[in-house]
């Protein structure tokens, strides 16, 4: 079970984690910005040719995400994170910034009304889920809130607001690549926390909060604000 009261720091598979994200998206970053004749002779068949800006966007908008991801898997993340599902996460992850990368950067269209959409939904996911995660994590670090429910700030529009603002940045990554098969990877995203992640955090918090939950949960939406 993902959802667990075991708080250490896990520092050696988080680390992985962290690395496993760096290391795709430094590769996907090679490929788009050395030379083809000096990259390593296996990989220049992948070498990634297309529109020069959408490549800096595209690598910009993983920095940041990286960025933010180390702040909220090593800092407010506080749970244990077991093998298993570090593993799990690290690969599935790697393959889709990487994809994101190569599929994006590789596109000869010139910037148009997509990128601008796409990079909004990708400002807007990201302060949704960072803002969120930053109020609930202060909130803890007060002592007379040890032990309560977080119903506060972003999350008072939805019970996982976190993983709302994750589907919209990774749509808006999805738009920059310019091809509609990306759009695979936030869907996808999407089923996972309905059917898989969702379920099993309500049943975690439920146990663990009770009544208040119950509360909670009964005049506040799942995954998106006013909607579901």
């Amino acid at each position: 079970m993902i959802f667990k009261d075991e708080h250490t720091p896990s520092l050696i598979p988080k680390s992985f984690f962290m690395l496993s994200l760096i290391s795709a998206s430094l590769l996907a970053a090679y490929l788009m910005f050395t030379n083809v004749d000096d990259i390593i002779s296996i990989l220049q068949p992948h070498a990634v040719d297309g529109n020069f800006v959408r490549q800096i966007i595209l690598i910009t908008c993983l920095l940041i995400y990286i960025i933010r991801l180390f702040f909220t898997t090593l800092v407010f993340l506080k749970r244990k994170m077991r093998w298993t599902e570090t593993i799990i996460i690290s690969t599935l992850m790697s393959i889709a910034l990487f994809s994101f990368a190569k599929v994006g950067g590789g596109s000869k269209l010139v910037i148009n009304i997509y990128d601008y959409l796409g990079i909004l939904l990708f400002i807007i996911g990201s302060f949704i889920n960072t803002r969120s995660e930053y109020t609930r994590y202060k909130w803890k670090q007060n002592e007379e809130n040890i032990g309560k429910l977080y119903t506060g700030g972003l999350f008072k529009y939805s019970k996982h607001i976190n993983y709302f603002g994750d589907i919209l940045l990774f749509c808006g990554l999805a738009l920059i690549t310019q091809s509609y098969s990306m759009m695979i990877v936030p869907l996808a995203m999407s089923l996972i926390f309905i059917f898989f992640i969702i379920p099993r955090h309500d049943k975690y918090l439920g146990s663990k909060y009770g009544e208040d939950f119950l509360e909670y949960s009964s005049h506040t939406k799942k995954l998106i604000p006013w909607i579901y």
